[in-house]
């Protein structure tokens, strides 16, 4: 049985913070005073591109922890982060696949009914599944033998899986996104794959493309057919279930960013950070948060209380922004300079938490219930 001795109040919120130099605790009772904790990974450099709690198991804790000189571990600790232990089976392709784990880019609790269920997405491209809590992981084999997969291509980070999306409606059904291929969609529980990189008729005709590099994407929680997806090329929607892809750019005054994510009380409520697409820092001398209410007809600046000068030169990764399940939800954004910023009122207001981490890869968030 999974235990975790519990430290956190009801009601209490939990940053896990994936930086260049290990995972870093930040917990507030109030979303207004916030305490700072290291966690006890290896003394050598750990570099966290994702950590994730598992609320269905008393709170254990997955991180991505992808080491120099290609050492890559998925790790679990029941205490949190005070001790870390490695699964049973380590995460490894086969010899006779042809590929080399370089990174683990997302770990992904399965659905409410089935805590057993853990998914992992790496680099090279591919989905991998627990049916024991995390202790022993499999490659999914129709992934690898997908017939298109020689044409993907590479982006700076490799052909990383970073978004993984099980279906809560069809138990056959998920998604997932991967730079350099874009989107697939599983209706079989992952028996088989096919692409979902198609723009939908009138965009098409316009010569618009919702590009193989994708960067989020992320499930309407009450709509299933509705996703959401930031791209090299834009913000899209999709209404049936990714057979099609519209733009929802919209005024933002840039097409390209990595970060997307939404407000669960309102699902057309999303949260995006766009940037110069040349040196992929904030647009201007205004570091920014984009908001739209409208899933995407229309987005505001949100930037009251984010720096703003001649030298901010802020930058985000596709997992640096998160939000909450409170309402009204809180938005946190981490940035590569050791920022990390918070909102509890969907990002109206904004208070700097810490200046002082090292440079974060990903921002996640739990409520104690």
């Amino acid at each position: 049985m999974l235990m975790t001795t519990r430290r956190y109040k009801n009601g209490s919120i939990l940053l896990l913070a994936g930086t260049k130099q290990g995972l870093f605790l930040i917990s507030s009772a109030d979303r207004q005073h916030w305490q700072v904790e290291k966690t006890q990974l290896e003394a050598r450099p750990s570099r966290i591109y994702y950590a994730t709690f598992d609320a269905r198991n008393h709170y254990r804790l997955f991180v991505a922890d992808n080491g120099e000189n290609a050492e890559t571990y998925l790790r679990y600790s029941d205490d949190f982060g005070q001790s870390w232990r490695l699964p049973k089976g380590g995460i490894q392709f086969a010899q006779e696949s042809g590929f080399t784990l370089k990174a683990i880019w997302n770990i992904e609790p399965g659905r409410v009914d089935e805590p057993e269920t853990i998914y992992l997405g790496s680099d090279p491209a591919c989905l991998w599944v627990s049916h024991d809590y995390g202790e022993h992981w499999e490659a999914n084999e129709a992934m690898l033998r997908y017939p298109g997969r020689g044409e993907w291509g590479a982006s700076l980070e490799g052909t990383c899986l970073h978004s993984i999306v099980v279906d809560y409606a069809n138990r056959e059904r998920m998604w997932v996104s991967i730079s350099g291929a874009g989107t697939l969609r599983s209706d079989d529980n992952g028996k088989s794959w096919r692409m979902q990189n198609r723009m939908s008729a009138d965009e098409q005709k316009e010569g618009l493309g919702v590009s193989t590099n994708s960067h989020r994407l992320l499930q309407h929680p009450t709509q299933a057919d509705v996703l959401y997806q930031q791209s090299r090329n834009g913000i899209f929607r999709s209404a049936d279930g990714g057979e099609s892809w519209q733009s929802i750019l919209g005024n933002l005054p840039s097409f390209f960013g990595f970060p997307l994510a939404l407000d669960v009380h309102h699902p057309e409520t999303l949260f995006a950070v766009v940037t110069d697409p040349d040196n992929r820092y904030n647009l201007g001398e205004q570091f920014a948060v984009y908001r739209t209410e409208n899933a995407g007809e229309s987005w505001e600046t949100l930037k009251r209380g984010l720096p703003k000068g001649p030298d901010v030169r802020l930058k985000v990764l596709r997992h640096g922004l998160c939000t909450d399940k409170k309402e009204p939800c809180g938005v946190y954004v981490g940035t590569m300079s050791g920022e990390l910023f918070a909102s509890s009122d969907r990002g109206e207001q904004w208070q700097l938490i810490t200046d002082k981490l090292p440079p974060i890869y990903a921002v996640t968030a739990v409520e104690f219930v």
